[in-house]
């Protein structure tokens, strides 16, 4: 199969070498060996991570063997005299609730980011795109902590009541049941809703930028054929996308796998899972745990050391199941952009195979649930039961389709398209809307909150014999040394492995390095926080601050590096040869004409990566970087406005609930602006790169 290789302009490796000096050649040796050093990291931290992991969950893989993951009791506490049942550990509950979560997640955002990326791509004109667009990129990057402080606080009591006329109405239906420890709106919708807000973004951008690779005759075919709109992009453009689509859901879906923080404060935290025995324990509104939210209640303070190696090895499962799903997205995304009209013959199939099976698979799934909710209701109402909510929404939607059916066939078949067309278009706008309405409320409701205590105190250093009184200043200095720690590793590494993607990296190994670059940036923040600790702080027995640095300098590598790369490539190979043909050698045209040239690629890219590391706190509480003092040491603990918003979250102290707010919002500017700058930065780079 053919490699592929990303497009743009095509470097310098290709060029033949210029002077004939054995010290120009051997500079040019050093420059190009350096930058694959740099490069290389990507699939050296994911073989480390995984060696890490596997050598300190190595006694609970030997001692629980297969049962770690049929199991489905988890009892941490070794057998005492009055308990003697003890150090039982079994994953299954957690990987069911990880994939519970993630499955409503992907339910409501698939349609909501398709509908969005349809409307942004093909619908909306490029003046209104292009700030919608930034407004929903935004939501990616708001830091999961502030959605779980949101959720916690707003989302979470608001469902109390959304639950009860659920379960009233659909509670037959196994998921909407009602049963033990439900309708306390912390558990498993909450913690779906919370995860949609947070992937909407990603699988948004995703699908819009695979639209936008289908060529312009498909659309202009279909349209000469006396298509609407609407049904140029329902049956030419979206079939031609599909397989980039569904890779766009797979990375949403790896996000959804990984995420902490907003999960671990709406789940509720309960050892659950269901039971054919019993349908009423599959219902959603039961409290629970993920594999990353158990990880996150445990790992800090074990019970011992085989507990704490069995949660090495859920972090270790947890890492092999996102890699799986980052490296299958990629591969879809990269199917539809293979050129040739999308590819050969069998991947054309391909992709009607995979989208025609989703499809169906899902409108059997939902056929399956009518039945047995109308069934139920028969059974308890009788024939009343006939017109019950999910009833009536079932025979609306068979009426609307019978009606369409008729109306194609009829003479107002003209009208009954234009009007089907005008509702698609209405419906993927409204999609839209939802997206930027989600990042707006959510906004307001941290400023509403949080404003009220951002006063001269809240940048005061705290007082150790008066919490109450304390400021926030050794959160705000402790994010900033993080930062600059996590900055000095990242972003050099990530420029010069961008560097050699872009001049020397159009061939296989090339290829690979990208490939391990993209799953290295879906791993979630919690692994890297557990196999930093694993590292640094195991063998060192402190440096908590400098392995809370490292944990999220290898966030920052790959961001920096992909964004490099891309940005470099849009300088136009004229530069590179002009530079050349004076004499100059590949290092130094490198160094002196092609990376001014992407200076703002460069910033581009080193903003994105601060932006996304300044809002971690999972790290962070893996390598016990969390303190209330004051000091600067980074081999110690050190105190950073995340981690502070999580350990205030239910503080007794009104004083420290809205420093809390306060403190998230100081987070959401500083990441907001961070995000800005590099989006204003990128456009402007991009233009007078194109026009040099």
């Amino acid at each position: 199969m053919a490699v592929p290789t990303t497009t743009g302009g095509s470097g310098i490796n290709s060029q033949p070498m210029r002077g004939s000096s054995s010290r120009a050649l051997r500079t040019d040796r050093i420059f190009r060996s350096g930058t694959l050093v740099a490069a290389g990291t990507a699939p050296v931290l994911i073989a480390a991570i995984g060696i890490a992991l596997f050598v300190a969950a190595k006694r609970s893989i030997l001692l629980n063997g297969l049962g770690f993951f049929l199991g489905e009791k988890w009892k941490p506490n070794p057998p005492t005299a009055m308990m003697h049942v003890g150090n039982i550990f079994g994953v299954l509950p957690f990987v069911y609730g990880t994939l519970l979560t993630s499955l409503i997640a992907l339910a409501l955002a698939v349609p909501i980011g398709v509908g969005g990326a349809i409307f942004l791509a093909e619908i909306a004109p490029r003046k209104l795109s292009t700030p919608l667009s930034f407004f929903v990129e935004m939501l990616a990057a708001v830091p999961s902590i502030v959605y779980g402080y949101w959720g916690l606080s707003y989302l979470c009591p608001i469902l109390v009541g959304v639950e009860h006329w659920l379960t009233t109405n659909f509670g037959h239906i196994p998921f909407f049941a009602t049963t033990i420890g439900t309708g306390t709106g912390q558990d498993f919708f909450a913690a779906g809703l919370v995860l949609t807000l947070m992937i909407l973004p990603f699988i948004t951008a995703v699908s819009r930028d695979v639209l936008q690779t289908v060529p312009v005759s498909q659309r202009e075919a279909a349209l000469g054929l006396g298509a609407t709109r609407w049904e140029a992009i329902r049956t030419v453009v979206l079939r031609y996308a599909s397989s980039g689509i569904i890779g766009a859901v797979m990375l949403g879906l790896g996000r959804a796998l990984g995420e902490t923080m907003a999960v671990t404060m709406v789940i509720g935290g309960s050892v659950t899972i269901g039971h054919l025995k019993n349908l009423a324990s599959f219902s959603i509104f039961r409290s629970g745990y993920t594999m990353t939210s158990l990880l996150m209640d445990q790992y800090p303070s074990p019970n011992s050391s085989l507990h704490a190696a069995a949660l090495t090895q859920v972090a270790l499962t947890l890492f092999l199941i996102t890699v799986v799903v980052n490296a299958i997205a990629r591969g879809l995304v990269w199917l539809t952009a293979m050129k040739a009209g999308g590819g050969s013959d069998n991947s054309v199939r391909l992709k009607l195979l995979v989208s025609s099976s989703l499809k169906n698979g899902f409108l059997a799934c939902i056929v399956v649930v009518f039945l047995f909710q109308a069934a139920s209701d028969i059974k308890h109402h009788g024939a009343a039961g006939l017109f019950g909510g999910a009833e009536v929404v079932f025979m609306l939607a068979i009426a609307l389709w019978v009606i369409s059916r008729i109306l194609t066939n009829s003479r107002w078949q003209p009208q009954w398209r234009r009007f089907a067309s005008a509702m698609g278009i209405a419906a993927c706008a409204f999609c839209t809307l939802i997206a930027v309405g989600a990042l707006i409320g959510l906004l307001t409701y941290v400023v509403q909150h949080g404003l009220p205590a951002l006063n001269a105190g809240f940048f005061h250093k705290p007082d150790p014999d008066n919490p109450d009184s304390g400021g926030m200043l050794h959160a705000v200095v402790g994010t900033a040394e993080l930062v600059f720690m996590a900055a000095l590793i990242g972003i050099p590494t990530g420029i010069l492995g961008g560097i050699y993607l872009s001049e020397f990296g159009n061939d296989r190994v090339g290829f690979v390095i990208r490939f391990f670059t993209d799953l290295l940036n879906g791993v979630p923040s919690i692994v890297l926080g557990i196999f930093a600790y694993a590292i640094i702080v195991v063998t060192t027995t402190a440096y908590q601050g400098v392995a809370g640095g490292v944990a999220l300098a290898i966030m920052m590598i790959p961001t920096v590096m992909r964004t490099t790369e891309e940005l470099m490539r849009l300088v136009p190979d004229s530069l590179r040869e002009g530079s050349l043909g004076l004499g100059a050698t590949n290092a130094r045209t490198v160094w002196k004409v092609v990376l001014p040239s992407a200076r703002g690629g460069v910033l581009t890219g080193a903003l994105l990566a601060v932006a996304r590391v300044s809002g971690e706190t999972a790290p962070l509480i893996m390598v016990g970087c969390s303190s209330n003092l004051f000091h600067l040491d980074p081999r110690h603990a050190l105190a950073s406005l995340p981690v502070t918003i999580y350990v205030l979250r239910n503080a007794p102290s009104n004083l420290a609930i809205q420093q809390s707010w306060s403190a998230a919002l100081v987070l959401v500017a500083l990441v907001l602006i961070a995000s800005l700058l590099a989006r204003l930065i990128s456009s402007r780079g991009i233009g007078a790169t194109r026009t040099g």
